[in-house]
């Protein structure tokens, strides 16, 4: 009987000390969902500011401008730069009064945790705005060189310009990586590797294939001061008036038709100026 008394008053013992511990740590608990909800309150009230705010300055459209919402639209359809920002705000002060709730409750693992993301938050920020102004300065290269290269007329203008810019945008990414603190020294030599393999292929089979509309090209590019629509020219046994001039060729209106004639001609060959265009 005595033994199980003594059985009975530890079974107490220990209810007691757990009944305790238990009301000890409900206002803990309490306070902590407390810190939660004030924070997720005060987090949600600052993204609708900070969405509404990047609204009003219009900050989508230049977005658009610099083709991030092409990559936007492939996570999720119809989803916003202003959004995107709005949530990152909203998660950062979320991740502040867990920490602090995580502190009331005497969590220091998940503290550490986090004051650890947190203290990464700014390498990985001007990691973001390098890619951005990145990408945007790309873009604007990417049109510079189409409008270069339509401009003489070159039909692989818009080629041309794409292979620039992801050559850009491989570059600017890799650069991103690196400040983030992420190795990117095995996926450069690939792409080192690649990159010179590609692009010598394409050196040496473009220049073979085109070494004759890039001699015209050429031609036409340096002949334009000396000849112009509506001259009477004489070269070889050809005599007409030109009609008009391209990025590779002449027309020429001869007394038994209209003849297209290579540019380069006008260069390596000898040309007379029989008559030269009406001035209006």
């Amino acid at each position: 009987m005595e033994t199980l008394d003594r059985i009975k008053e530890a079974l107490m013992n220990s209810f007691a000390s757990f009944g305790e511990g238990i009301a000890d740590y409900v206002p803990i608990v309490i306070s902590a969902l407390v810190v939660l909800l004030v924070g997720w309150i005060i987090s949600k009230l600052f993204a609708g500011l900070i969405h509404k705010g990047l609204k009003s300055i219009k900050f989508d459209a230049l977005i658009e401008k610099i083709g991030l919402d092409k990559m936007l639209s492939k996570i999720k359809k119809d989803l916003s730069g202003a959004y995107v920002l709005s949530r990152i705000f909203y998660w950062i002060l979320m991740l502040l009064f867990i920490t602090s709730a995580a502190n009331v409750l005497g969590w220091q693992m998940l503290t550490d945790g986090i004051a650890a993301f947190m203290g990464y938050l700014p390498t990985l920020g001007i990691s973001l705005i390098i890619f951005i102004i990145g990408v945007y300065v790309a873009e604007l290269i990417k049109t510079m060189v189409y409008t270069a290269a339509n401009s003489i007329g070159i039909s692989g203008a818009k080629t041309i310009a794409n292979i620039v810019y992801y050559l850009l945008f491989i570059f600017i990414a890799i650069t991103a990586l690196n400040q983030a603190g992420i190795d990117t020294d095995i996926i450069t030599s690939n792409l080192t590797i690649i990159l010179a393999s590609v692009l010598l292929a394409f050196a040496l089979s473009y220049g073979i294939a085109s070494r004759h509309i890039v001699t015209n090209m050429l031609s036409s590019f340096y002949s334009k001061g000396k000849f112009r629509e509506g001259q009477r020219i004489r070269m070889g046994e050809v005599e007409g008036t030109i009609l008009t001039i391209d990025s590779v060729s002449v027309t020429i209106e001869t007394a038994d038709g209209n003849m297209v004639v290579p540019s380069k001609q006008l260069i390596e060959e000898q040309v007379l100026i029989l008559e030269k265009p009406n001035e209006e």
